[in-house]
């Protein structure tokens, strides 16, 4: 006689032959096991790839910030916790729920933090023109004769300008990271502000 004991329910079971392939009877009187299917896998591995991993990782911008898959993934995963009965595969479904659930908090976390600063230095830019005598104009009368010079200036799109204030410049061919510009359009666009004009 054979006993064998499953790593996830505890369950032992004793037979005199025992199955090569299902070694463990699966079917210990709950029915925890079958809610593992490969749609539920794929609903864990995009959580764990896209909001925890970014979340360990520091890459709070490309979370993804849409609250319809967000709250799609949350209420499957809230299903899953209710319908099982096994404490040990409850714990691990609660796991991935807080990591969705800190990932979005995360993002907004950071987006905030991202907010405060470009107002931070705006404020400090306003500031400084104001003690350095930049709005201060002084009239002379005289005549002038003699010299013409041409500047040419230009200015870039606000998500620009912020990016380099948040990250600073790029490196040369290298460019802007496409994923730190999205998210800083979100922000600049809850602000108020049009990130391309």
């Amino acid at each position: 006689m054979s006993v064998c004991k499953s790593l996830f329910t505890n369950a032992v079971s004793s037979s005199n032959s025992r199955s090569l392939i299902h070694p463990i009877n699966m079917n210990s009187g709950s029915n925890d096991f079958a809610l593992l299917n490969a749609s539920f896998y794929k609903t864990l591995k995009t959580i764990e790839n896209f909001y925890g991993a970014n979340m360990a990782n520091k890459q709070y911008e490309k979370i993804p910030n849409s609250y319809t898959n967000y709250l799609a993934f949350y209420m499957t995963l809230q299903k899953v916790i209710v319908q099982t009965k096994n404490p040990q595969l409850k714990v691990l479904f609660q796991l991935a729920q807080d990591s969705l659930v800190g990932a979005i908090n995360s993002y907004t976390i950071y987006g905030d933090n991202l907010i405060l600063k470009l107002d931070k230095t705006n404020l400090q830019k306003k500031v400084n023109d104001i003690l350095s005598g930049k709005n201060e104009t002084m009239l002379e009368v005289a005549t002038a004769t003699g010299q013409l010079s041409l500047k040419k200036t230009f200015k870039l799109a606000p998500v620009f300008n912020s990016y380099i204030l948040v990250y600073g410049c790029p490196d040369f061919g290298i460019g802007f990271d496409p994923s730190k510009i999205s998210f800083l359009a979100d922000l600049l666009t809850k602000m108020g502000i049009n990130p391309y004009g």
